[in-house]
C-alpha cells in the first residue's frame, strides 16, 4: 500500500473555525490511511516557525487544500503559500468557504470544490457542503495513489519521453524543424506532456505555420493551465496572425502566471502598439525594461512607441541605450537615424545611417535613408549615389526611383530624370507619381518658382495630372 499522501492546508486565521470543520470532515480519509494533515495559521510565530513551513512542510506536501474567503485572498502568507505550492507543482485544490472575487483569481483556473462553486457557508444544512467537497477531494486522492502506485511503469517512458524531448530541443536549435516536430511527436505519444507540445508548437511556428503552433498550445495550455510559456508562446503566434486583441489575452495570461516575465511584458507592448495604443505600448515596454535592465528589444520598442507619439526625444534617448547595450545593430543605427532626420538633424542622420551600411553593406533600406538625409540637405550628388546603391540591391525599390529622378531635376539632368520619373510611372503599381509630386512640392508651378527653373514640357506633362 501506497504512503499516505501529505495535505497542507492554507487558510486565513478568521477562518480558524472552518479549518477545524475541514479537518474534521476529513478524518475518515485519515484514519484510512490515504491521507496526513499538516495546517498552519496565519504566520504569526516567528521567523523560525515561518522558515519551518516554507522550507520543509509545505514543500514536501502532496496536495494543498487553500480554504478561500475574503480573509485568504488578502492574505500575504497565504499567496505565498500558493506560490510555493505552483512552483514545487503541488496538487493545488480551492475549497471555496465564503463568498469572495475567487473567479478573478489564479484559483479560478483549478478545479473548486464544492462542485458548483457555491461557498460552503451558503449550503443549507452547512454539512451538506462540506460532504461534497469531501467527495471531490476523496477522489482527487485515490486518483493520486491510484498514478503513484502506476508510477513505476510510467516513469521508464517518462525518462525515454525527456530523452526525446531534449533532442527535439536540439534538433531545433540546428534548425532542422521537420525533424524536431518528428521528435516531438514521438516524445508526445511516449507521454503527452504540456512542454513537448510546446516544443512541437515552437517548431511549427518557425515554419510560419501559426494555425498549426496555436493548436499545440492550446493543448498544452488544456494539460497545465498555468503554464505561462504556452500562453507566451500563443500570444507570439497570434501576433504574427496580426490578432493583437488575442495576443493580448495571452500575455496577459502570461503575466498572471509569471509576474516578472520581462518578455510577455515585452510581447503585450508590442500588441498594444499594433493596435496604436502608444502610451499602453510605453508602459508595459517600461515594465520590462524595470525588471530587466538591459532589455534591447524593449528599449528599440519603446523608442519606436515614443517615436510614433511625437516625443521626439525620448525616442532618442531609447534608441541610444539600446545602442550602448548592442552597438553592432544596424537596425537601432538606421531607426535612430530616422528619428534624428525627423529632428533635421541631418548631419546626425547620416553618421547613423552611414554606421548601419558599415555593419551592414547590404541594407538597402539604410542607403535609401541616407540618400534622404543627403537630399533635405541639398547635397544632390551624394544623394544620386545612394539612390544607385538602393537599386543596384533591389531594383524594385521604386521609391529610389523617384528620389533619384527628383534629384536629378534639382541638377537639371532632364534626361535622366525623366528615365527615373517614367519607371516610377509604369512599374509604380498603382503609385500616381503626379500624386506624389504634389505632395511633395505643393504644385509643379511651385516647384519651378522655388527652384528657379524651368521643367522641360515632356517632363511638365509626365508631373501634371490629367484633367477630368
Amino acid at each position: 500500500m501506497n504512503k499516505p499522501l501529505k495535505v497542507f492546508i492554507t487558510y486565513a486565521r478568521k477562518d480558524k473555525e472552518a479549518k477545524n470543520k475541514l479537518i474534521t470532515s476529513l478524518a475518515v480519509m485519515k484514519r484510512q490511511g490515504l491521507i496526513e494533515i499538516w495546517h498552519d495559521n496565519e504566520m504569526y510565530g516567528g521567523d523560525r516557525w515561518q522558515n519551518e513551513i516554507f522550507s520543509k512542510h509545505l514543500p514536501s506536501s502532496d496536495l494543498l487544500l487553500y480554504l478561500v474567503s475574503a480573509d485568504s485572498l488578502a492574505s500575504e502568507n497565504c499567496y505565498k503559500e500558493f506560490k510555493i505550492a505552483r512552483e514545487k507543482k503541488i496538487r493545488v485544490i480551492p475549497i471555496i468557504f465564503s463568498d469572495c472575487d475567487w473567479k478573478n483569481d489564479q484559483l479560478s483556473n483549478f478545479q473548486v470544490f464544492p462542485d458548483d462553486g457555491t461557498p460552503i457557508n451558503e449550503w443549507d444544512p452547512e454539512d451538506k457542503g462540506w460532504q461534497n467537497a469531501v467527495k471531490g477531494i476523496r477522489k482527487t486522492v485515490e486518483n493520486m495513489l491510484s498514478q503513484s502506485e502506476s508510477a513505476s511503469d510510467v516513469s521508464k517512458k517518462e525518462r525515454e519521453a525527456e530523452t526525446v524531448f531534449q533532442h527535439g530541443n536540439f534538433l531545433l536549435k540546428l534548425g532542422k524543424i521537420d525533424l524536431a516536430i518528428a521528435a516531438y511527436s514521438e516524445a508526445i505519444a511516449l507521454n503527452p506532456s504540456a512542454n513537448a507540445y510546446i516544443g512541437r508548437g515552437v517548431a511549427y511556428a518557425n515554419k510560419g505555420e501559426f494555425d498549426c503552433a496555436i493548436e499545440e498550445y492550446d493543448t498544452a495550455i488544456c494539460l497545465k493551465p498555468d503554464s505561462p510559456i504556452a500562453y507566451y508562446n500563443r500570444g507570439n503566434a497570434y501576433l504574427h496572425k496580426n490578432e493583437p486583441d488575442q495576443a493580448l489575452k495571452d500575455y496577459t495570461q502570461a503575466i498572471k502566471w509569471q509576474p516578472d516575465d520581462a518578455d510577455a511584458y515585452t510581447g503585450r507592448g508590442v500588441a498594444y502598439y499594433k493596435k496604436g495604443e502608444f502610451d499602453l505600448a510605453i508602459n508595459d515596454y517600461s515594465k520590462a525594461i524595470k525588471l530587466n535592465s538591459d532589455y534591447i528589444i524593449a528599449y528599440g520598442n519603446r523608442g519606436k512607441a515614443y517615436r510614433d507619439k511625437g516625443d521626439i526625444d525620448n525616442a532618442i534617448a531609447d534608441y541610444t541605450k539600446a545602442i550602448e547595450l548592442d552597438p553592432d545593430n544596424a537596425i537601432l543605427y538606421n531607426d535612430r537615424g530616422v528619428i534624428y532626420g525627423k529632428k533635421d538633424e541631418y548631419d546626425l542622420a547620416i553618421k547613423d545611417f552611414t554606421k548601419a551600411i558599415r555593419l551592414t553593406s547590404g541594407n538597402f533600406n539604410a542607403y535609401y535613408n541616407l540618400g534622404r538625409a543627403y537630399d533635405e540637405k541639398g547635397e544632390y550628388n551624394q544623394a544620386i549615389e545612394n539612390y544607385d546603391r538602393v537599386i543596384e540591391l533591389n531594383p524594385n525599390y521604386i521609391s529610389a526611383y523617384y528620389r533619384r529622378g527628383v534629384a536629378w531635376l534639382y541638377l537639371q539632368e532632364w534626361e535622366r530624370a525623366k528615365s527615373d520619373l517614367t519607371t516610377t510611372r509604369d512599374r509604380g503599381r498603382g503609385i500616381d507619381i503626379t500624386i506624389v509630386f504634389r505632395n511633395d512640392f505643393g504644385s509643379l508651378e511651385n516647384f519651378e518658382q522655388i527652384n528657379g527653373v524651368q521643367l522641360p514640357e515632356d517632363i511638365a506633362a509626365l508631373l501634371t495630372p490629367p484633367r477630368l
